[in-house]
């Protein structure tokens, strides 16, 4: 398991009244300013330029949280400093290029998050599809939950950006909580989900 995780602004151009002579009818029109900068750019973005992307050890970091579980409550396992503040992972995790995909290897995050088996590979060449990372008995805790313990499964989709950077996603479902003390959380739904926004820079 992984665990690590768009606005558009429109702005209106300004358009022109052309008043005819007195002889004509009495008409108005109006032409878009095509010569604006301002005008409406209806082209598609261009991708970012990723030729010097390569395969490497890299530092991950959760940058963002959106807890469907407990409104909240898991933001200090992901996020232990606060949802404003990036939380690094304890251990590098190596990503392999793309053209040694598909691949199956394990990847440490921080304890217990250990030893975790993923693969990893790619639909079209540009981003990553990180599957098959399952942990059956995560504990939540002593403080609140006691011996409370959940599975979780991991999907992470990764995307490179630069040559040594890359952002992606990570949805974390969580289930079958159990334990010995009563103490465990009472999910709304179950599965239910936690998405983490994940930054990853080369080591």
């Amino acid at each position: 398991m992984l665990i690590l995780m768009l606005i558009l602004a429109c702005d209106s151009s300004d358009s022109k009244v052309a008043v005819l002579d007195d002889d004509d009818a009495t008409e108005a029109s109006t032409e878009p300013d095509t010569d604006s900068p301002d005008s409406d750019d209806t082209g598609s973005e261009e991708p970012p330029d990723i030729s010097g992307w390569t395969g490497g050890t890299f530092d991950f970091q959760t940058v963002d949280i959106e807890d469907g579980c407990l409104g909240g409550a898991f933001e200090a396992l992901f996020m232990p400093e606060g949802p404003d503040v990036p939380h690094s992972f304890e251990y590098q995790i190596y990503i392999p290029g793309f053209e040694d995909l598909p691949e199956v290897y394990t990847i440490d995050l921080r304890d217990p998050f250990v030893e975790m088996p993923v693969s990893v590979d790619s639909p079209d060449g540009r981003n990553y599809e990180i599957r098959g990372s399952v942990m059956s008995a995560v504990e939540l805790g002593q403080i609140p939950y006691g011996d409370c313990v959940v599975t979780m499964t991991v999907d992470v989709d990764l995307t490179p950006i630069s040559s040594d950077t890359a952002e992606g996603s990570a949805r974390i479902e969580i289930s079958d909580a159990r334990g010995e003390d009563g103490l465990c959380p009472v999910f709304e739904l179950s599965p239910c989900t936690v998405d983490l926004e994940l930054l990853a820079s080369r080591s």
